[in-house]
């Protein structure tokens, strides 16, 4: 299974990014990620995340379980 690593910093981006996007201002809501020399978490691989709201990605199926402490507060 591959893994994609992302720091607290590239969580609130996105969230940033999808607000920027929600306020009309012009964003892509990607961040691209490689990193062959880290120790602890590398990817070797290049990735691309990108964000998107909840109402685009759950328009056909309802979303999985969360744990009720990780239920966000949007």
């Amino acid at each position: 299974m591959k893994k994609i690593y992302l720091t607290r910093r590239n969580l609130l981006t996105l969230l940033n990014k999808l607000e920027r996007q929600a306020a009309g201002d012009v964003t892509q809501c990607t961040i691209v990620k490689r990193d062959t020399v880290h120790p602890k978490y590398p990817m070797p691989e290049e990735m691309t995340i990108v964000a998107v709201e909840d109402e685009d990605y759950y328009d056909e199926r309802e979303p999985g379980p969360v744990h009720p402490a990780d239920e966000p507060t949007r």
